[in-house]
């Protein structure tokens, strides 16, 4: 299949394919029942295509390194946020972690100082829309290379480094978001597994949602920012803890895709 398709996008093209086979051989109002069927589920994987980055259907995500070491990488979304953020930092010093933020570009200008201090400690602060609109996937080609350039002057303003990784709100993707990471020279990160930390789950519900895609090469997903304070303290030292025990490093995105492929 490669290196001209995805897996899912020859599962799309082979889903037309089948609804034009059945077009051809049918008849009647039995033909167009077929054809609206196939239609329904053509959309059906498209849109599943859309909410799941790991699909890879519109183009190329980062959702894994590809490695055999246990070594994993955390990352965050949505912030910086003045009251979350300087808390998790304080707990990621205590472990000597470093981790990856998917900052909004208007909370970085908001945020200057805090900004400034998470890279001195050592993370990596990269690209998730100035705005975090929520219409963001149906953002035209200039609209979205509006939200991606001001997010990555206002953090490149504020820490002296421009991202390198972006990744979509929600993870949505399609692909006016692959053009314009691509016209930036970004690259779109999605992730291994999620904790679902906006809902309102005990912190060890949430730890292992999270902790279920525990892999050489994850890549984890949470926020810090839009939930309760103690609820991400709480989840991320669960995380944390669970990670050491079972003998994992925890590194940020950039460092992870450094890893060697094997451990031979």
């Amino acid at each position: 299949m490669r290196p001209g398709l995805t897996r899912y996008q020859w599962l799309v093209a082979g889903t037309i394919l089948l609804a034009v086979v059945i077009v051809i051989g049918s008849h009647g109002v039995a033909r167009w029942c077929w054809l609206a069927a196939l239609g329904t589920l053509s959309g059906l994987v498209v849109g599943l295509g859309v909410s799941f980055p790991q699909w890879q259907m519109f183009g190329p995500g980062i959702c894994r390194a590809a490695t055999q070491s246990k070594v994993v990488a955390l990352t965050f979304d949505d912030g910086p946020d003045a009251e979350n953020t300087p808390a998790l930092l304080g707990l990621l010093a205590e472990h000597n972690i470093r981790a990856t933020f998917f900052c909004i570009g208007r909370r970085v200008a908001a945020q200057k100082e805090l900004a400034r201090r998470m890279v001195a400690a050592g993370h990596r602060l990269e690209n998730h829309t100035f705005q975090h609109s929520p219409l963001t996937n149906f953002f035209s080609v200039a609209r979205l290379r509006e939200e991606l350039v001001l997010a990555q002057t206002e953090i490149q303003r504020a820490t002296g480094r421009a991202p390198e990784f972006f990744r979509p709100p929600a993870g949505l993707t399609n692909p006016r978001i692959f053009r314009v990471t691509k016209e930036l020279g970004l690259k779109l990160a999605g992730y291994t597994s999620r904790g679902l930390d906006r809902r309102p789950d005990p912190p060890e519900k949430i730890a292992g949602r999270l902790l279920a895609g525990m892999q050489p090469g994850a890549i984890f997903l949470l926020h810090d920012a839009g939930v309760p304070r103690e609820r991400l303290l709480a989840v991320t030292r669960l995380v944390l803890d669970h990670l050491q025990a079972a003998g994992y490093r925890c590194v940020r995105l950039d460092q992870l895709l450094t890893e060697p492929e094997s451990n031979g």
